[in-house]
């Protein structure tokens, strides 16, 4: 019996099958490369979409009619406020003056030797309101009052500062040690004289305007009220004036005071005036105009990796000469280089400063840009983008030409489809030809072991008769 093929008649079976095989799988080979470059054109495409969205991203930018409605707000003095504008804010400049910042009123209990040592039980009745001038207490009537129960068991300094915490009662409760002994700060969360507190104390022993107990943490600075608490911050308002106009609000955040600005009241200086001033914001659309010419330029960019012939090494790209890109790259090219339709008093992008090169990038002229902004006869917002009950802008119409290549059923995406479809198809006609090549590599093993065998048999004989001759009589012996 034969061990292993070519063993019988020498023959380097194996070798002489790999070779065989070698010349049978060169259909394989080549659709192997087939789908390689079908890869290639996939992933270049591929590419090319992401430029074009990215390219898109800053035409809808200068398609949004609110780009070109902003305004910026600047504060001479930065250190009196933040300001911020809306686009509801109107051009122009006023004089700012912070007369006084919103404060949150605090009061503060008597010392207590430890955090542990028992006040009182009872209840505590929290409310928000105004300290009138004639003494009276007038309830906010945007908040509601809030009792607080202190439980027997858990009245400590600490049990209360908790109980009061967890109440969220509008305030915040915390213990001091200012080396005479601990004492409760209660402190309004909100700012403004109308969020001034009023604690009524109701003890469990039933006295409720002792200073013992429970009592000991009433507040009340009305005329005749229990004050066993002491203040120690104000609850006061901010005062701003505003050409020469006092403006008086609880928050120093003030929304509406001048309509689109908002300000954040930081330092107060009564006396000295800041000048505010208010602008259309010209570098939001310069930001939105040069990122449209660097997104180009990297589109461009792009098409020239994908599609570029390399003359020296005679090698071209993934999609050199593939028409979809010279059609995305011309297209494109004649809208940004061809003539408008005159809206806003712009014809064509050169006007605003944007150029082609020779290389097919384009440059921005910022100086040219920035006249062009100042200029009353150039309307930017009207040439870009789509007004009410206007025509489309032109970054409109660019955005739809680019939409048309970019979408789910658009141009790229057909081409894209249709290499996949190849790839599918390269794959069933691989795994045809893989089984192919497995019976062929099965009849040649089974041949060549046929053949091995009978030559191995031949070899026998022959070696049998050279035997029997070599012993036969010599004649003339």
């Amino acid at each position: 019996m034969i061990a292993a093929p070519g063993i019988g008649s020498g023959l380097d079976v194996s070798g002489i099958i790999s070779k065989l095989m070698q010349m049978e799988q060169r259909p394989l080979t080549q659709l192997n490369n087939k789908e390689t470059k079908q890869q290639a054109q996939l992933s270049a495409f591929g590419s090319l979409k992401s430029a074009l969205s990215t390219f898109q991203d800053s035409v809808k930018a200068l398609a949004k009619p609110e780009l070109f409605n902003g305004y910026k707000a600047t504060l001479a003095d930065t250190t009196a406020a933040t300001v911020s504008v809306s686009s509801s804010a109107a051009a122009g400049t006023h004089e700012i003056e912070v007369q006084s910042l919103a404060q949150a009123q605090k009061i503060k209990s008597e010392a207590f030797a430890t955090t542990d040592t028992v006040v009182g039980s009872g209840s505590l009745m929290i409310e928000f309101g105004t300290y009138n001038g004639d003494g009276t207490f007038s309830a906010n009537a945007a908040k509601t009052a809030k009792t607080i129960t202190i439980d027997p068991a858990k009245s400590t300094l600490a049990d209360i500062r908790n109980a009061i915490n967890d109440a969220n009662a509008g305030v915040t409760a915390s213990i001091v040690n200012d080396g005479s002994g601990n004492r409760l700060v209660i402190a309004s969360k909100d700012t403004g004289l109308a969020n001034a507190l009023k604690i009524t104390a109701n003890d469990a022993d039933g006295n409720h305007t002792d200073n013992a107990g429970l009592s000991k943490l009433a507040f009340d600075a009305s005329t005749g009220g229990t004050m066993n608490m002491t203040e120690t911050v104000a609850a006061k308002n901010a005062v701003m004036v505003i050409d020469g106009i006092t403006v008086e609000k609880a928050s120093n955040t003030i929304k509406d005071a001048l309509e689109g600005v908002t300000f954040n009241l930081l330092k107060a200086n009564p006396g000295t005036s800041t000048t505010l001033t208010v602008e259309k914001d010209k570098s939001s659309v310069e930001t939105a105009v040069k990122a449209l010419v660097n997104t180009y330029n990297e589109l461009e960019k792009t098409i020239g990796n994908v599609s570029r012939y390399d003359a020296a090494s005679k090698k071209g790209s993934a999609l050199t000469g593939d028409s979809t890109v010279r059609m995305v790259q011309n297209r494109v090219r004649a809208m940004l280089s061809g003539n408008q339709s005159a809206a806003g008093g712009i014809s064509a992008l050169s006007e605003l400063g944007i150029s082609f090169q020779k290389d097919g990038t384009l440059k921005l002229d910022e100086s040219k840009l920035s006249a062009a902004l100042a200029d009353p006869d150039k309307n930017l917002a009207t040439f870009f983008s789509t007004q009410s009950g206007g025509a489309d802008g032109f970054a409109s119409r660019l955005e739809d030409l680019i939409d048309g290549m970019t979408r789910s059923d658009g141009l790229i995406k057909s081409r894209m489809d249709g290499i996949n479809s190849t790839i599918k198809n390269i794959g069933k006609q691989r795994e045809a030809l893989e089984y192919r090549l497995e019976d062929v590599e099965k009849r040649l093993r089974i041949q060549f072991s046929a053949l091995d065998t009978m030559l191995a048999s031949m070899n026998q004989t022959s070696n049998y008769l050279q035997q029997q001759l070599a012993n036969m009589p010599k004649i003339g012996k």
